[in-house]
């Protein structure tokens, strides 16, 4: 196999050329823009002029009839490495730096690709061939987790105006809470939002005390404001005074935000239905509204996430943040 370079008026012709000289099996490498003209690098497999094609295997005794079929079989990726380490060096020197940056281009592209798998592992399981919307929707579920988790939460989604944050005892509220406030905590950084913090629950739950503490201490830590709401109408009221200057994010108590939709049609309040990533996937379903905004949670403490995607399928929500836990991102930094 040798590397082959033509030059083209555009893209298409530069396609066409290859197919007409080196025929349908030539592989394409590369292309690139060369001014007005299109380079193409493509591989070819070339038998030499002055040696005749044996097809006989037994007329060649140096050739090994399994070690073909392996070689045949050899996965594309170890046939194009066997290549680059057997070429033979050109003599031209341009040629040469060119098939030096190919190299290179290649050696970056392998090291991308390990990365995003090792980042990704979920997208090595094969997507279910049926074209049926669950499946749609799981695949588009798998999506948008994947190009979140590696983005800050400060990055994922706008945070602009007023947001209630519920879902089940332990989904991790609070903490993406702490998540967001922490990735805004860099005084460096311009036009940094103030928030507001409400905290929305039952005053007779047994840890309404314990929820209101805990959002105190973090208004503490980050400069924000912080407020408790006693009733529908404080917090209605609390919105309304806030919402101008701040950006409001209500950590609430609530598994579910049906008593809360008046806030949405009035107030403009987005909500968040929070889901433990390392629950039962079950809880993913618990909230079914069709287009639901969702924060996958506790990201950095599940296993297997496959069920949970196929229950958040089912409900057709959308996945809109990802949030790992505190001590997750004190360790990146």
């Amino acid at each position: 196999m040798e590397l082959k370079r033509l030059i083209a008026e555009d893209s298409k012709s530069a396609l066409q050329s290859v197919r007409t000289t080196y025929g349908e099996d030539a592989l394409i490498v590369s292309t690139n823009k060369i001014g007005s003209k299109t380079e193409v690098i493509c591989a070819v497999d070339l038998m030499p002029d002055n040696e005749p094609f044996i097809e006989d295997n037994e007329a060649n005794p140096t050739v090994n009839p399994a070690q073909s079929s392996a070689d045949d079989a050899a996965p594309f990726s170890a046939s194009l490495n066997k290549v680059m380490d057997n070429k033979t060096p050109p003599s031209d020197t341009g040629l040469a730096d060119l098939v030096a940056n190919i190299q290179q281009e290649l050696l970056e592209l392998r090291a991308s690709v390990v990365t995003h798998v090792a980042a990704n592992p979920h997208e090595l399981h094969p997507e279910p061939e049926s074209g049926t919307g669950a499946s749609l929707c799981e695949r588009a579920i798998r999506q948008q987790y994947g190009s979140l988790r590696t983005v800050p939460l400060n990055e994922q989604r706008s945070w602009e105006g007023a947001h209630v944050f519920f879902g089940r005892p332990g989904t991790g509220k609070t903490t993406c809470i702490e998540n967001l406030l922490a990735a805004h905590s860099d005084p460096n950084e311009e036009a940094r939002p103030a928030f507001a913090l409400i905290a929305l629950g039952e005053l007779t739950h047994d840890h309404a005390h314990e929820h209101w503490l805990k959002l105190a201490q973090l208004s503490q830590r980050y400069g924000a404001l912080c407020a408790q709401a006693k009733s529908f109408e404080h917090l209605v009221s609390l919105i309304e005074k806030l919402k101008n200057g701040h950006t409001i994010l209500i950590d609430s108590q609530i598994e579910c935000a049906d008593t809360l939709q008046p806030l949405r049609e009035q107030n403009s309040v987005q909500f968040h239905h929070c889901v433990g990533a390392d629950f039962a996937p079950e809880t993913a379903a618990n909230n079914p509204a069709v287009g639901q905004s969702t924060i996958i949670t506790r990201a950095d403490l599940a296993c297997d996430l496959n069920p949970m995607f196929a229950k958040l399928a089912q409900a057709k929500a959308q996945i809109t943040a990802v949030s790992s836990s505190v001590a997750a991102i004190s360790d990146r930094d």
